[in-house]
């Protein structure tokens, strides 16, 4: 099957019908809260959901902290003398599983939200204690966090050896944000949308380790912002003073240092508990190929034991200018039409991987798509074939995006932004049991399939140096400058590969196809 714009129209239409900005609740937190306590008082201990599950068609309004931290060797743990192999793969997916659970483990101390692992980057936000005269508050608990996150990593290395110890990066941002679900009930998918979680993202990436703080939280925290043009890092001094320090709330009477121990004596038990029963290992990952198509996996079947590992192309596709428009809806009270808007972009994106080409969402990051795609057999990827369908498929992506900007309201401004890259990439679902576990495929292709996204502009699809090397000779004239191209939709696509009689181009504003150039 191919990307078809009947089929588009239809399913972005049913999406707007199920969706409608009319249909979207935006709730403030507090209230939301408030319900949700009632909520679970009513239900049974089988029922219940976390506290802070938001519903399908809710959104809800907050002012919180958001935490990125960055777990910065984690790309070194992925290769073995300069190469990816079965044994470095189980070897990262180990270190993330033990900092998985070890950080889960530090959330529940504080008291927390964890809204995603992804990768090496852990998203987590602290809304509690609620209410812009606490902001002071939430800011101390989330720096807390931090300094405790931090020393929690150097106790896991220290705990379990050289192969965990990694230094670890984070940014704090605090402001007002929108909290939405458009994942299945399955599989939750928690998301914050807003300016203070993109910039908490961007400030625990760098080069040097520590704390960061943008300079709205450090003028909350510190009373001053010293330097407003770049990000001000904690002093070592500042962070064990605040691990030291009693916070208010749930943590009152105890400081951050002894939830750290707590957390650290619960991950201490865990372990040995989990030793005794698997009989001196920790988690055992075991690698199996898997025939293609990839869009039926289900993550419940592929527990480490039972875990993916097969060549195939990773897609990050990213909304540009999003942040910017979440904000404008906040200032504006629209933030009902974007949350709309925002799953009718997100549900067809998936859809188009999905059904069009066989390929499998691995989750959403803000308003990136992740996913990947494999063309093949029950023994082998073929890689031609792979990166044919991942070109194809990000090209039928793209006209699915510019028929949702004829199709819905208010969204001209933003693009879209592709990358691909191919690899050994395994695919497994891992740290605490249960809904706490996380979907996880990450490989150097993955890595490099997001880093290519990152430098496309609105409108451009980049293709890493791997997939271009092994493509065949029709795709790599596409891509010949800079492996990069604008306006590449699946009519364009599929005049230059001459795979599919393209249907007539869906009209749009867009600029013509240029096989060259920004």
């Amino acid at each position: 099957m191919a990307w078809n714009e009947a089929r588009s129209r239809d399913r972005i239409t049913r999406m707007r019908h199920q969706t409608p900005d009319t249909g979207v609740v935006v709730q403030d937190f507090r209230r939301f809260i408030n319900e949700r306590v009632e909520l679970a008082k009513s239900l049974s201990d089988g029922e219940r959901q976390p506290i802070w599950y938001v519903p399908q068609n809710r959104a809800v309004t907050t002012h919180g902290v958001h935490v990125y931290a960055n777990l910065m060797d984690f790309n070194d743990k992925l290769v073995e003398v300069g190469v990816e192999t079965s044994r470095s793969h189980a070897d990262a997916l180990q270190f993330l599983h033990q900092h998985y659970r070890a950080c889960d483990a530090l959330i529940q101390s504080f008291g927390i939200q964890r809204v995603d692992f992804h990768g090496p980057r852990l998203h987590a936000v602290v809304l509690d204690p609620a209410g812009d005269d606490e902001e002071v508050e939430r800011v101390a608990k989330a720096v807390a966090f931090a300094a405790a996150f931090r020393e929690m990593a150097e106790r896991v290395g220290a705990e379990y050896g050289d192969g965990y110890r990694t230094r670890v990066r984070i940014g704090i941002d605090t402001g007002p944000a929108v909290a939405v679900n458009s994942g299945k009930k399955s599989e939750p998918e928690p998301l914050f949308i807003g300016a203070p979680a993109n910039h908490a993202a961007k400030l625990a990436e760098g080069a040097d380790e520590g704390v960061y703080l943008s300079p709205q939280a450090e003028l909350v925290l510190l009373g001053s912002a010293a330097n407003m043009a770049s990000p001000q890092v904690l002093a070592k001094s500042i962070e064990s003073g605040i691990l030291d320090e009693q916070l208010r709330g749930d943590l009152s009477f105890v400081t951050a240092r002894d939830r750290l121990e707590e957390a650290f004596a619960e991950v201490r038990a865990s372990r040995s508990q989990m030793l005794k029963s698997l009989g001196d290992s920790d988690a055992v990952f075991r690698f199996h190929h898997r025939e293609p198509p990839l869009k039926s996996i289900d993550f419940e079947d592929h527990p480490p034991s039972n875990s993916i590992r097969m060549e195939l192309a990773s897609i990050f596709c990213d909304l540009t200018g999003f942040t910017a428009y979440i904000d404008n809806a906040i200032a504006t009270g629209r933030v009902g039409q974007a949350v709309a808007n925002l799953h009718v972009i997100r549900g067809e994106m998936a859809a188009v991987l999905r059904d069009d080409f066989g390929g499998r969402k691995i989750r959403f990051i803000g308003d990136c798509l992740h996913g990947v795609i494999a063309e093949g057999d029950a023994s082998r990827t073929d890689i031609k074939a792979t990166i044919d369908s991942a070109v194809l498929a990000s090209a039928g992506i793209r006209s699915s995006f510019e028929l949702c900007q004829q199709m819905l309201d208010g969204i001209n401004q933003l693009g879209i932004a592709i990358g691909i890259e191919v690899g050994p990439t395994p695919i497994s679902r891992f740290g605490l049991r249960g809904e706490s576990s996380v979907r996880c495929s990450t490989s150097r292709a993955t890595c490099v399939s997001e880093s290519e996204q990152s430098r496309c502009g609105h409108r451009e699809t980049a293709l890493g140096p791997e997939a271009y090397r092994l493509a065949r000779s029709a795709i790599q004239r596409i891509f010949q400058y800079d492996r990069l191209v604008p306006n590449l939709n699946f009519a364009n696509a599929g005049l230059l590969l001459g795979t599919i009689v393209p249907e007539p181009a869906v009209s749009s504003t867009a600029e013509p196809f240029r096989a060259h150039g920004r």
